[in-house]
């Protein structure tokens, strides 16, 4: 103890106000402290942070602070100035005070287990204290008073201030300038000259710039002109409309002013502040580092962090939105609308849940423009795939149909279909290249239109379809192909294993014949008749395989087709045998169509017998044999062969492409 006899008194009704998570990170701890120095009046704080010797030291230059008032103040937990004769002003009479609950000095406590206190009132002596905190957490848990240590400190420069030591700073906590600078400067709206107040960290000044994200806003929307002229200043990339859109002016920048009137039991409440979209998500950060917030600030400093989340309409577009929204009649009543730690609103205050409101409305106007600056600004040429579109594009003749194309293809610009950027990257080349071809065929069916009234065959115009229809299919068939070669490609993976291989060719081969012949792309939906013939099958031939077909039956381009498949395990096959099934097969069929439709031809066969390796002894004779029965053998490494060669060669050869292929091979 010493002459002062400092001792800490905490209000019982404060008590459950401390706890573990308090202030649950330094950035939310530092602004309370930097708080109470901008009530103090206080023109500069200086923030000094060694992350090594784990010490944080922030020292102002306000009134700062007698014994008396150390005493009668600072060490009442739970002492409000607001209740004070000055009530919602500093000693100045010139700053809304921030303070509001009287416990932001436990702030302190959440970050270090020694602090120490030093403050200075003008004219009088320097007074210094330490507190050993885990000691006086164990007397607060216990409801006593907590006696402090006392020390002579410095006199500060200006004869006044205050200055807060946090040594042994607790493990874990992350510390590092770059990350306090951009956190400290979102959280205050009076870094600036015009409020007199500045903060520097390690010595250099937090500005508005420091928050991180000005050099990415492309789009702006402000609640008042001094907001719009200060972000626009900040925001040296901001969009310009085209000359096109602004009727041959200069162009303008993409900036649009809001309704700033929020109603509550009708009563009208002025905000402040703005909104704004940056080009592209990743430009806000990531996890908790992001950006991507609307924040709510009462009197200079965030009242609640970030209520994107509660407004949010979960459409795509607020991904790209930042925000502050300043709304001082929440901090000037005698209602105490800040939770505990003062990282948020409490939800059922009437006025929060008018502005909530009005938050939702404002986001729902803008992202009906965003959509339209967003079309208009088009797409932007440095990126590879926005250059492939752009190219495609060119080749539109009709204006039209380039406004309508570009409209499309900014939509899917401006979609975020992943958050990992590779893999939205991907996910968008998918989509840029499924809507140029449909965007083609639809294109196609209006031209098509124009054929009953083309009456030179050998006109431009006449060409001119049909060389949009020839690249449509020939990107289309491109497509097909290389979709087709990659499931061939599987099968040529797991050709060394039997059992796999079984189960895969009875799961692909029934539903894509086009694996035995590349002629068959497309299948005849008949499957009633199908199953009918199957169980005639069945019915008549229960020898054959067990009374099982693994691949029973399908019509396709007016052939029909069996396919029988033997089990890759099963390599010792009698050619004989294989015959008579076959034979079997091609007479039931016969007996079935003579049986349902008399008088009407039998339909032209094939039967496929699908096997480990070619029966032993088989030779041309037995083979000519077998096709005189319709029949065909085919091994599962030939199907594999013969199918890849198809469609590689189709690949392979088809090396001039059309116009269209061309660009959709650079997406």
């Amino acid at each position: 103890m010493g002459k002062n006899n400092f001792v800490f008194r905490v209000d019982v009704n404060v008590i459950n106000h401390l706890g573990v998570g308090l202030y649950s990170s330094t950035p939310a701890a530092l602004t309370e402290l930097v708080a109470n120095a901008w009530d103090a009046d206080a023109k500069e704080v200086r923030i000094i942070v060694d992350p090594t010797a784990r010490s944080i030291v922030i020292e102002d230059d306000g009134h700062g602070m007698s014994a008396d008032d150390i005493n009668s103040k600072f060490l009442k937990v739970g002492y409000s100035r607001r209740q004070q004769p000055k009530g919602f002003f500093s000693d100045s009479g010139k700053r809304r005070v921030m303070g509001r609950k009287g416990i932001g000095k436990l702030a302190m406590f959440a970050l270090a287990n020694e602090v120490k206190i030093s403050s200075q009132a003008q004219g009088l002596e320097a007074v210094g204290l330490t507190v050993n905190v885990p000691e006086f957490k164990k007397t607060i848990e216990e409801n006593k008073p907590h006696p402090l240590d006392e020390f002579e400190p410095k006199e500060f420069n200006k004869k006044k201030g205050t200055r807060i030591e946090l040594l042994q700073v607790l493990a874990g906590l992350k510390t590092t300038e770059d990350y306090l600078r951009v956190k400290l400067a979102r959280r205050f709206s009076v870094l600036d000259d015009a409020h007199e107040f500045k903060v520097f960290l390690n010595g250099k000044e937090i500005k508005k710039e420091d928050r991180g994200f000005y050099q990415h806003v492309q789009l702006l929307w402000a609640f008042d002109v001094a907001t719009s002229s200060d972000v626009k200043a900040m925001a040296k990339n901001l969009a310009q409309l085209p000359k096109v859109i602004t009727d041959g002016k200069n162009p303008e920048p993409c900036i649009a002013l809001l309704s700033n009137v929020v109603v509550c039991d009708s009563t009208e409440y002025m905000v402040s502040g703005y909104i704004a979209s940056v080009l592209l998500p990743r430009h806000l950060g990531s996890k908790e580092d992001s950006a991507n917030m609307v924040s709510i600030f009462a009197n200079g400093r965030v009242f609640a962090e970030d209520v994107l989340t509660e407004a949010n309409s979960a459409k795509y577009y607020q991904s790209y939105l930042v925000g502050e929204i300043h709304a001082d009649f929440l901090d000037d009543d005698n209602v105490d609308r800040a939770t505990a730690s003062r990282e948020a609103i409490k939800k059922d205050d009437p006025k929060y849940q008018a502005l909530i409101a009005f938050i939702r409305t404002t986001l729902d106007s803008i992202g009906d423009q965003w959509d339209d600056w967003r079309t208009e600004l088009g797409l932007d040429k440095a990126e590879p795939q926005n250059a492939a579109v752009l190219e495609w594009i060119d080749t539109l003749a009709d204006k039209r149909d380039q406004k309508a194309a570009m409209k499309l293809m900014t939509s899917i610009k401006n979609a975020v279909v992943h958050s990992d950027d590779a893999k939205n990257d991907a996910a968008k080349r998918v989509l840029y290249r499924g809507a140029i071809i449909g965007f083609e065929k639809l294109r196609l069916n209006q031209q098509l239109d124009k054929l009953e009234t083309v009456t030179d065959i050998l006109g431009a115009e006449f060409a001119a379809i049909f060389a949009s229809l020839d690249h449509v299919e020939e990107s289309a068939y491109a497509e097909i192909t290389r979709q087709r070669l990659a499931v061939i490609r599987k099968f040529a993976e797991i050709s060394n294993n039997p059992s796999t291989l079984e189960k895969v060719a009875q799961q692909y081969l029934f539903k894509h014949l086009w694996l035995l012949d590349p002629t068959w792309d497309r299948v005849t939906s008949q499957a009633e008749l199908e199953k009918t013939l199957t169980a005639y099958l069945k019915k008549v031939q229960p020898d054959s395989t067990g009374a099982r077909l693994d691949i029973s039956y399908r019509a396709s381009s007016g052939r029909h087709i069996i396919v029988e498949l033997k089990k890759p395990t099963k390599t010792s096959l009698n050619y004989s045998d294989l015959y008579t099934q076959v034979y079997k097969y091609k007479d039931a069929i016969e007996a079935y169509y003579k049986q349902t439709q008399p008088g009407k031809p039998v339909p032209a066969l094939d039967i496929y017998v699908l096997v480990a390796q070619t029966p032993s002894g088989f030779d041309d004779s037995k083979r000519q044999s077998l096709a005189a029965v319709n029949g065909r053998f085919i091994t599962y490494s030939q199907l594999i062969n013969d199918a890849k060669s198809s469609y590689q060669q189709y690949l392979d050869v088809t090396n001039v492409t059309g116009p269209l292929e061309t660009i959709l091979k650079k997406l």
